[in-house]
C-alpha cells in the first residue's frame, strides 16, 4: 500500500481547514458543553492524530494540533475535578 498523503500547498490547505473547523467544533463541544459533551475527549484526539499522520504539517499547525491537545487535557482535567466534587457528600467527609 503507498503513503498517498497530499502534497506542498493543497496538503497545507488541507490541514488548515481541518485544524480551523476542529477548533470551532472541539470548542463548541466540550467547552461550550461541559457538563455532557456531545463527543468524548477520545474522539477528538483522534481525529487530531489524523490530521497529523494524514499532513505534512508546517510549525504554525503542528502548535495549532497541540493547543487543542492541551485544550483537551483541560477539559479532562476540569471534568475530573467537577466529578471528584460530586462524589463528596456530607457523610463521606469526616
Amino acid at each position: 500500500m503507498s503513503d498517498t498523503k497530499p502534497q506542498g500547498a493543497f496538503s497545507a490547505m488541507l490541514a488548515d481547514q481541518e485544524l480551523s473547523h476542529l477548533e470551532l467544533v472541539l470548542r463548541r463541544s466540550l467547552i461550550d458543553d461541559a457538563l455532557s459533551p456531545i463527543l468524548p475527549p477520545a474522539y477528538w484526539r483522534e481525529r487530531l492524530a489524523l490530521v497529523a499522520r494524514a499532513s505534512h504539517l508546517s510549525h504554525t499547525q503542528i502548535q495549532t494540533v497541540h493547543r487543542l491537545y492541551l485544550q483537551i487535557d483541560a477539559y479532562e482535567a476540569t471534568h475530573r475535578t467537577m466529578l471528584d466534587a460530586s462524589d463528596v457528600t456530607p457523610d463521606s467527609v469526616e
